[in-house]
């Protein structure tokens, strides 16, 4: 299904590209054609690196400088194209009653549009620094009917260990974490984009995690296409408790903590995801904490009563306009609190994200420091993000 989105995604990125910058440009039809060749070899990205060099699609075995550039250059040509987009509703319906009286119209159009190039390539530059960067702290409060005393979970997501991302960068984040001296720790999948022969070291500081509870996690969909079994057995022996459709009442048992699988499960042969098996027999009246990788998930986590559903996937949304696109495919659910119905949806910008999408917009990466509260209680007076 992604390969067919990337494809689909490709074609629209290249056909439009080609109408608003190509065709206009004063040159003869041969460099037109030409200059379609370094647009198609951008647009298609993903199945040329993939086809020519192999490895796995989320990560194709090419060398770490050509998947960066050429990851770049993908996420430049999806913002020209949004600039481009934004541009024509203008200036197209503009210039067709002008064109008689400005003949110059083709030159400044053209003129334009290098100017929107130079804009895309800048802007997703600092888009592509800013992906690999530390993730932020931020505050999150949110009361739970039914919770009886305050509780602070640290969560973290999609990690997305890859050849970009080493121990170092890990053990920063193992630090940050560490400092909010929570009651649990909670991930919410994507740990990976790799082997575990590869990427084991990069993981390993996620061993020095600590709270009072332990850590508590789930699968992402990248987690299932890299040898499920032996990463979820690996990070198991750094202290990780996976709760596969399964419940826990962590510490004092003020809540119920319960995971769900992700949906890729089913198409790698493992159990798909089950609410209702995961928080069957949770005794009555403990609010419900559910951690669950896609947002998606709490339309049914709200039918079945789950107070709180915890989820990463969106990564935020990347960058404004890219995230209202992706919260037309998670159900609306893209970045920060919601509420379903009586449930409420904490979507993070994730700690991390995949390499293959490198662009944060005004989408900082976090570590989110959860305070749950109880329904009456007052909120503590630093509900901001905090720069560390």
């Amino acid at each position: 299904m992604f390969m067919k989105a990337t494809i689909i995604l490709g074609s629209v990125l290249f056909g439009y590209s080609v109408l608003s910058l190509i065709v206009p440009l004063q040159v003869r039809r041969r460099w037109k054609l030409l200059l379609c060749v370094p647009l198609a070899i951008v647009a298609y990205k993903f199945q040329i690196l993939h086809g020519l060099w192999g490895g796995h699609f989320f990560r194709p075995a090419v060398p770490a400088w050509v998947e960066l550039g050429s990851n770049w250059l993908f996420m430049a040509l999806l913002m020209l194209v949004a600039l481009l987009l934004m541009s024509d509703l203008v200036r197209v319906p503009a210039w067709r009653v002008l064109r008689k009286r400005l003949p110059g119209w083709r030159k400044l159009h053209n003129s334009l549009n290098l100017v929107l190039l130079l804009l895309a390539l800048a802007t997703t530059a600092r888009g592509v620094h800013n992906a690999f960067a530390l993730p932020l702290v931020r505050e999150q409060v949110i009361h739970l009917p039914g919770l009886r005393v305050p509780v602070r979970l640290a969560m973290l997501t999609d990690l997305h260990a890859d050849r970009h991302k080493d121990a170092t960068f890990f053990r920063e984040i193992v630090k940050r974490a560490n400092e909010l001296q929570a009651d649990a720790v909670v991930i919410t999948g994507d740990f990976e984009d790799g082997s575990l022969q590869e990427l084991a070291p990069a993981l390993a500081p996620l061993s020095e995690l600590q709270s009072r509870w332990g850590t508590f996690a789930v699968d992402g969909n990248h987690d299932y296409f890299s040898g499920h079994d032996a990463w979820q057995s690996y990070l198991g022996s750094l202290g990780i408790r996976f709760l596969n459709n399964e419940h826990t009442l962590p510490g004092e048992g003020e809540l119920v903590l319960a995971g769900v699988t992700d949906p890729a499960a089913s198409r790698c042969n493992e159990p798909p995801p089950d609410i209702a098996r995961a928080i069957a027999g949770a005794p009555a009246g403990k609010p419900i904490v559910l951690l669950a990788h896609q947002p998606g998930q709490a339309v049914q986590a709200a039918q079945l009563g789950v107070e709180l559903q915890l989820s990463g996937h969106t990564h935020g949304g990347h960058a404004p306009g890219v995230r209202q696109l992706i919260a037309r495919f998670n159900h609306g659910l893209a970045q920060g609190l919601y509420r379903l119905g009586d449930t409420q949806v904490y979507v993070s910008n994730a700690t991390s994200l995949w390499s293959g999408f490198p662009l944060r917009l005004f989408t900082p990466a976090e570590i989110t420091h959860l305070h749950l509260l109880p329904e009456d209680a007052p909120a503590p007076g630093n509900n901001h993000r905090s720069i560390h």
